[in-house]
This record gives C-alpha cells, structure tokens and sequence, in this order.
C-alpha cells in the first residue's frame, strides 16, 4: 500500500510542501504588490511625457508660424527694395534698406558681396534666403522643441512598455498565487509536488522579469 500524505518524510513531506506553499505565496503577494506598484508608476510617467511631448508639439508649430510670418515680412521688403533697384530709385532703395530686420542684414550684406562693383539697377544672382547667413531664430527654437517633443514621446514609449511589462509579470503573479491556493487543497501527493513545481517555475520567472525591469523607487 503506498504511504500517505500523512506518513511522508524528507524533501516530499506534507509539512515541508504546505511551507513551501506558504513561502511562495507569501513572495508572490509581495511580488504581485509591487508590481502593481511600478505599473502605476510608470503609468503616470508615460501620462506626463506624453503631455510634455503634446505641450512641446504645440509650442514648436508656434514657433514654426512665427518664422514663416518672419520670413514672409522678410520678403515683402526685399522685394520692395528690388523693385526700387529697378526703377534706380536709390534714395527709396536706402530708405526700405534700413527697414531690414537684423536677421535678414547678414544675409543680405553677403549676398550684396557677392557682386559688389555691380552695374546701377542690377542685382547679384540669387537671393539671400538661400545663403547660410539667413537665419531664424524661431525656426531654429522651432526645431529645438520638435526634437524635444519627439524625445518626450519616445520617452512615454519607453515608459509604457515598462508598465506594460510590469503587468505582464503581476499576471504571472497571479497564476502563481492561484496554483498555490490549488495545491494546497489537493490531496494527491503526487499532483501537489507537479503544481508546487509548476508554482516554482513561473514564480522564478516572475522574479527575473522583475529583477530585468528598471524601477521607481519613491
């Protein structure tokens, strides 16, 4: 007749598996707690990097509408200066000269240097939006904040797998717990030693998972 549940001894004992069961499942609430923790936490970094990265969005279209509106002021009296170059009305061609924003000066300055001993109503080639010298300060804070709103977005990405894969381990926690709260109750010597085995196995997978993923303390 084989032994009991009752009369086992050493690593098989009824007393030695129900304390592992305890032991486990001790762990595994713990475990599961934090995890739960830590998904909520990083939950609320991937909330607040996702509005950071909308707010920076927001701002960067702004700044962009701001260098258009700039360029296109920029345009209008260089245009109005080229049309007096052609006409040879020099006095008028000063006068709209001086009205030049200090952005668009070192542009303008250069392209003249270009072709400085010019013929009298004639222009150099080109325009000086194209030379390196043009430069907008909106559009360069423009693009600032779309690389920090693309770094911020990428950021809750990151965050959110981080979350997700906490959740993934309390899942795994749960099964945990519920093959304990199974083996407990089953009397089948045999089966309980496969469950609590089944239990060990997933609960060390809970615990390297946990081990891998990054971690906000306070």
């Amino acid at each position: 007749m084989p032994p009991t549940d009752s009369n086992q001894s050493g690593w098989f004992s009824t007393k030695r598996i129900e304390t592992i069961f305890l032991v486990i499942l001790l762990l595994t609430s713990f475990l599961s707690a934090f995890c739960a923790y830590q998904a909520n936490r990083w939950n609320g970094v991937q909330s607040a990097k996702y509005q950071e990265a909308s707010t920076l969005r927001t701002e960067s279209v702004r700044a962009f509408n701001d260098a258009n509106t700039r360029l296109i002021i920029d345009l209008n009296v260089f245009l109005t200066w080229a049309d007096a170059v052609n006409r040879n009305d020099s006095d008028r061609a000063r006068a709209v000269a001086s009205r030049f924003t200090p952005e668009f000066k070192p542009a303008f300055a250069a392209w003249i240097a270009r072709d400085p001993g010019g013929l009298q109503g004639t222009t150099p080639n080109g325009t000086p939006f194209s030379l390196p010298e043009y430069h907008l300060s909106a559009r360069d804070l423009g693009t600032r904040l779309e690389e920090n709103a693309t770094a911020a977005f990428t950021e809750a990405q990151h965050a959110s797998d981080i979350g997700t894969s906490y959740i993934l381990t309390t899942l795994i926690c749960a099964i945990v717990l519920f093959l304990c709260g199974v083996g407990e109750e089953w009397a089948n010597p045999r089966l309980r030693i496969v469950i609590l085995g089944t239990a060990i196995v997933f609960f060390g997978i809970a615990a390297a998972m946990l081990a891998m993923l990054p971690k906000i303390i306070f």
